[in-house]
């Protein structure tokens, strides 16, 4: 049911959340019957909600898969670990810190690259379908601002100028990431 999100296409959620928190849609009228309308605003009209709209169906999307993935790597660990943790007489979060969380670290340090990869090169379609980049400039992602540059305003080269640069941004964030993570030479980063 949670990896549901995961399978939905990027421009079906675009649409649909869209839909959902447009001015008078369904998430500000019920705010609206509640009485709480100063939490009732045009999520994608104002330049200070629209990218934090664009940030929940990111969020809301990739939920599943990084569930997922969590629970895959949490199902690796021994039981006898915890068995041996209520012995001795550890907490619920004694035994998630000292137990769960170092279990979880190679897969978080997997999980931060592959999310700054895909939010550095994959909200290209939540954005058209949503936003078109605005209000302004306010959610113009590097990816849009390519297509716009190239498609739009019609500056082929300059839109490839700057794919080049996001592709040595990224490379260049991945390249920082590795060098980080890596404690000693030769280990894997993963």
């Amino acid at each position: 049911l949670f990896f549901l999100t995961s399978i939905i296409p990027v421009v079906v959620a675009s649409i649909v959340w869209t839909f959902l928190l447009n001015k008078f849609g369904p998430v500000n009228t019920t705010l609206r019957f509640l009485g709480l309308d100063f939490l009732a605003l045009d999520w994608f009209g104002n330049s200070r909600t629209a990218i934090f709209a664009l940030c929940w169906i990111i969020i809301w999307r990739e939920i599943g898969f990084s569930m997922l993935i969590f629970l895959a790597e949490l199902d690796k660990v021994e039981v006898d670990a915890y068995e041996a943790a209520l012995i001795d007489g550890a907490s619920e979060f004694q035994m998630m810190r000292y137990i769960s969380f170092p279990y979880l670290k190679g897969v978080a340090k997997m999980y931060t690259v592959t999310m700054t990869i895909y939010v550095l090169n994959n909200l290209f379609g939540v954005v058209l379908v949503s936003t078109h980049g605005g209000p302004g400039f306010a959610t113009t992602v590097m990816e849009y601002f390519i297509y716009f540059l190239s498609f739009r305003a019609g500056k082929v080269g300059l839109g490839t100028a700057v794919a080049v640069l996001l592709f040595l941004i990224t490379m260049v964030l991945v390249f920082i990431y590795m060098r980080a993570f890596s404690r000693k030479k030769g280990e894997a980063v993963f």
